[in-house]
């Protein structure tokens, strides 16, 4: 078995690959780590409008069941009957 000594050039070959490997990994679990952040955020705002469409559906039977079928206007703050 033969034994050669490196050159100083190819070990900080070796070391720079190393440290770039190491970087790049670190910045894999950032990455990972914000995905999660993100779904979970998702999750949070998909409840929200889930809640927002309850809402919208109990508003809108009790604006039907006030005044029956109509139209709002927002702006002017008036119900138009389709009757």
């Amino acid at each position: 078995m033969t034994t050669h000594v490196l050159t100083q050039e190819e070990l900080q070959e070796i070391k720079d690959f190393q440290i770039k490997r190491q970087t790049l990994v670190q910045q894999f679990g950032f990455v990972e780590i914000n995905i999660q952040d993100l779904k979970l955020q998702k999750q949070q705002l998909s409840i929200e409008l889930n809640n927002l469409k309850q809402l919208e559906t109990q508003i809108g039977s009790k604006l039907q069941d006030k005044y029956g079928e109509g139209t709002i206007d927002i702006e002017k703050g008036e119900f138009t009957s389709n009757s």
